[in-house]
Formats: structure tokens, C-alpha cells, sequence
């Protein structure tokens, strides 16, 4: 839990009549503009690489889902967004820029209504966080998965749209950090809500959301991001957790996958970092790998210490990742690990 200072103590009353505010900006979904199903991502200028080698593991994976990769013009030129599609031809690929309120593919380009295109205010942050919830509020898709740049996914994610029983139910699919929440009980006092120490925070690299029955929840978080100085000093560690608490302000429901984060590492020669695997709600498969680049202290995960109890199967193009679910000793919480990369 995190400590109250007296700066806390002194911002509360005005993160509390800057709620009440905030909630008089939403603006009503537009059930007209949005349609279909879609993958969203954002990109930095840092990110352009991590973005190109997610694109080729969404080719791979064989889904036919539209993907939108939205960007600042004040950051990246279209250029080199341009360029970050040429190894992905056969994806359903468009790079949109908030600027511009303009989307483009390798063969066309088309305007948006700029009145439903909800620029991001980032300001001095050295991280785009509040770009994640401007792009699946602007993003023309009516259901959005997002996902980070170094966020992958495993398989088709087809099936969380269509199957999984707790999106179908609550509209909104979250993932577990590694954390349970930190948040002082007077956060949860502040957001009028229940509290919700036992439950684990976000990691927002992934997020599935129907934005019509959640535009509320959603379009909270955004307003929440663009006063970021505020939010991410006394409520949540950067943009994760102004999701969770944004829903729970507008009393809109989620569901949080009740798998724990899972580490991955490849047992053999290399691997590139630390992974949280993301399964479905069932935890029937794994959808997605989140890349932690040099995050964690390494541990040794190894047969020796290891208990493995099922095999979970990710199949992007019949190039297959088999991933072990495991349990250290005496751990209360369970992990994926990567067993091998089959010929």
C-alpha cells in the first residue's frame, strides 16, 4: 500500500471536484461511426521497431481482423510509419494519425471525422501513456483489442471476441499485473467505490473492450490520462490503473482474468527477456506474450525447481511455442514457461 503524504492529503479535494468534471465531458458514443471488430496499437518514436515485429506475429497468426496503428505527426512522420508495414503485406493494416485525423494504407487514404478523433494530451511525459486510451476511444472499431508494441499475440485473438465467456458477459476483458493493488484506502474512497485491495492491478499492454456497452468506463480513463499530472502522482502508476479505477468511478463492470501474471523464459540457449503470457478467462490458451525487456531480476527457472502441471500451445503459421504451466515450491501462484520452439 502506498503511504498518504501531505501532498496527497492537499490534491484529494481537487482530484475529487475534478471528477465531477470529467464526467460532464464524456460525449455520447456514436453508434453510427464505430463497426466491426479490431486490433489497435500505438507507437512512439522508440517503439517503431518493437511495432514491426508485433505486425509480423499478427500476419502470422493468420487472423483476418482489421489492425490500426495510431501515431502523433509530432513524433513519427508518415514515412517511417510507412515503412514499418513493408514486411507485412498480407495484414489488414492501417497506420492513423491523430493530427491529421487521417488513415492510410498502402494504397489509399482516407479522412476521419475529426470530431470523433480524441487527441491525447501527453504534454513533457517521456511516456505516451495517455496515446493508449485516445487511440480505442478514436479508433473506428467498435470492439478493440489493444495491445502495446511489445505486447504479442500467440494465436488468432478471433476467439476472445467471439468466445470467451467473461468479455461476452462484461464487455471489458483486463489482465493482471504482478501487483495487487497498492492504492491507499482513500483512493478508492475519492473514486466513490468499493474497495479493491485484493485485486490485482492492470497490466494495460493488453485490453479487450466492447467500447459500446463500456464508453463510459473507457472514455473515463482517457479524460483521466489527459490529466495525467494529477492521476499518475496519487491514483495509479502511470496509465494502468486509471482503466480499472476510471470503470469502477462509472460504476461500468469488468472482468479481470483470475490467471496470474506468468513469467516466461526459453530452457535452452536465448530468449529475448521476460514475458507475462495473458490467457483467455478460462485459461485454455495463451493468447499473448508481454515482453519485459531487462524489467525483472533474473530467475532461474529451471526443471529442477519447477513442477509442471499442463502444456498450453500457441501456434502463430504452425510455428509453435509450447509454454509449461508451472508452480515453483511452495509459491501460491502459478506461471507459463516456454519449453521449446518445435522444428
Amino acid at each position: 500500500m502506498r503511504p498518504l503524504n501531505e501532498e496527497h492529503e492537499q490534491d484529494f479535494p481537487i482530484i475529487s471536484k475534478l471528477l465531477v468534471t470529467l464526467r460532464q465531458q464524456i460525449v455520447p458514443y456514436q453508434n453510427e461511426y464505430f463497426h466491426g471488430r479490431g486490433i489497435v496499437l500505438t507507437v512512439g518514436p522508440s517503439q517503431l521497431e518493437l511495432a514491426r515485429v508485433n505486425l509480423k506475429m499478427i500476419e502470422h497468426s493468420g487472423t483476418q481482423l482489421n489492425v490500426q496503428i495510431w501515431y502523433s505527426s509530432s513524433q513519427i512522420s508518415e514515412e517511417q510509419m510507412m515503412n514499418s508495414l513493408i514486411e507485412t503485406s498480407r495484414l489488414n493494416v492501417s497506420i492513423c494519425c491523430f493530427d491529421r485525423a487521417q488513415c492510410r494504407t498502402r494504397r489509399q487514404i482516407w479522412k476521419l471525422n475529426s470530431t470523433h478523433v480524441h487527441k491525447p494530451h501527453a504534454g513533457n511525459l517521456l511516456k505516451s501513456f495517455p496515446y493508449k486510451p485516445a487511440a480505442i476511444v478514436s479508433a473506428t472499431f467498435a470492439e478493440v483489442l489493444f495491445l502495446d508494441s511489445d505486447a504479442y499475440v500467440t494465436r488468432d485473438p478471433i476467439d476472445l471476441f467471439v468466445s470467451d465467456p467473461m468479455y461476452l458477459k462484461f464487455g471489458a476483458l483486463f489482465f493482471p499485473d504482478a501487483y495487487l493493488s497498492r492504492q491507499h484506502p482513500s483512493v478508492w474512497n475519492l473514486l466513490n467505490t468499493t474497495c479493491g485491495e485484493h485485486e490485482y492491478e492492470l497490466d494495460s499492454a493488453t485490453i479487450l473492450v466492447d467500447k459500446k456497452r463500456v464508453w463510459n468506463g473507457i472514455y473515463m480513463a482517457k479524460l483521466m490520462n489527459d490529466n495525467h499530472e494529477l492521476f499518475y502522482k496519487h491514483v495509479s502508476s502511470g496509465d494502468k490503473d486509471t482503466f480499472r479505477l476510471g470503470f469502477r468511478y462509472m460504476d461500468v463492470k469488468y472482468y479481470i482474468v483470475m490467471i496470474p501474471c506468468a513469467t516466461g523464459s526459453f530452457d535452452g540457449t536465448r530468449f529475448c527477456g521476460w514475458t507475462l503470457c495473458k490467457t483467455d478467462s478460462l485459461a485454455q490458451h495463451i493468447y499473448i506474450n508481454h515482453v519485459h525487456l531487462f524489467k525483472y531480476e533474473h530467475i532461474s527457472y529451471t526443471r529442477a525447481n519447477l513442477g509442471y502441471t499442463r502444456i498450453g500451445l500457441g501456434d502463430p503459421n504452425n510455428n509453435s511455442f509450447f509454454f509449461a504451466h508451472c508452480r515453483l515450491p511452495g509459491a501460491s501462484t502459478s506461471c507459463f514457461h516456454i519449453v521449446k520452439k518445435p522444428n
